[in-house]
């Protein structure tokens, strides 16, 4: 009876490490064992400003990576040949044949911008009407708060909409707009704010708005009514009631 027991236990031993072993082999994402898998990493820049993307998603063979300071890696992809799509806010969607074979495999992806380079005018001269002489960070926050208006519902779905916008009034939602300073060439410091706002920094923290707190003291006045999330240089941003 105990050679039956002894025996009885070696073999449930037996086949809980047969068990282990195989399943340790085995992707734990559903590839098929056995097959042969490689590991893409990629870095993703702006075409025109060469500057690297803070954020987007790539996706190839149903795996998707969260892009982070302009790498994304994405592991167990089955070798062969795929399609990888990087998409971002503000960037044109883009789709690459990408050869995938056993160990690493290296890519740079460059992203075109969504907006004509008439429209990236016109947003560097607002940004420069609305922040000269503001510090760089200042300058970028308010780009920043402008394309956050464009990734929100209850404002017009595109930069050019946005940048000309007016109330009910028929005022116009930026200044500049109505006293005509928006016609000023823009200087370096404002496309370059323009170009780093575009990849994804925002100092703003998810501002839809801005405004200088010593050109308004009345309190009474609506842009002190909004959520009040940072203050930079001579700016506050806020997030509007309505967003």
């Amino acid at each position: 009876m105990k050679q039956k027991y002894v025996f009885f236990s070696f073999s449930i031993l037996l086949m809980l490490l047969l068990t282990g072993c195989l399943n340790s082999g085995r992707p734990q994402d559903g590839t098929p064992p056995g097959t042969v898998t490689g590991t893409l990493t990629g870095t993703v820049i702006d075409s025109t400003s060469g500057l690297g993307l803070w954020s987007g998603q790539a996706t190839i063979a149903g795996k998707t990576s969260q892009i982070s300071g302009a790498q994304f890696e994405i592991a167990n992809i089955p070798a062969g040949t795929h399609t990888l799509t990087v998409t971002k806010a503000h960037y044109q969607d883009r789709a690459i044949q990408v050869q995938v074979s056993r160990g690493s495999s290296m890519i740079e992806v460059k992203m075109d911008p969504l907006y004509s380079a008439a429209h990236l005018d016109l947003f560097a001269r607002l940004v420069h009407a609305e922040s000269r002489g503001e510090p760089y960070e200042g300058q970028v926050a308010v780009a920043a708060s402008v394309l956050n208006r464009v990734q929100n519902r209850n404002y017009p779905n595109s930069l050019y909409g946005v940048i000309t916008q007016r109330d009910s009034r028929g005022y116009a939602q930026y200044s500049p707009i109505d006293d005509g300073s928006i016609n000023t060439p823009a200087g370096q410091s404002a496309k370059d704010a323009v170009s780093d706002a575009l990849v994804g920094w925002d100092p703003s923290q998810g501002a839809t708005g801005f405004f200088a707190p010593a050109k308004v003291p009345n309190k009474n006045n609506w842009v002190w009514k909004q959520v009040s999330i940072v203050q930079i240089g001579n700016h506050l941003f806020f997030r509007a009631q309505i967003d």
